[in-house]
């Protein structure tokens, strides 16, 4: 799959130093992940601040991404326990572990 490819290639040129290469990535999935984090947090600034923060989160453990895997599927899931994050700060009390069912996991 191309868009597959060119995310690796995007990945290990950040991973070599060129923080500009991100970018793209950025361009790429954050309307699908402010969809996402639009219908967990039902609020756009929260979800505005959810995905900002996953990206930043994304990026400073990119490291840790296995390139085996599609780098949308990691990145949606970084996305998704940012907005479980924000849920449980909201709220303690929370349930801690909610159907994904309802999110639209259909993208991944």
């Amino acid at each position: 799959m191309q868009d597959d490819h060119d995310d690796s290639v995007w990945v290990t040129r950040c991973l070599r130093g060129d923080p500009t290469a991100f970018e793209p990535l950025v361009t790429r999935y954050q309307r699908v992940l402010f969809a996402v984090a639009l219908r967990m947090l039902g609020d756009y600034e929260d979800a505005r601040d959810a995905v900002q923060n996953a990206f930043v989160r994304a990026y400073e453990r990119l490291d840790t991404y296995d390139p085996e895997r599609r780098f949308f599927s990691w990145m949606y899931r970084v996305a998704v326990n940012d907005c479980f994050n924000s849920i449980l700060a909201r709220n303690p009390t929370a349930e801690t572990r909610p159907d994904l069912s309802s999110y639209g996991d259909d993208c991944a």
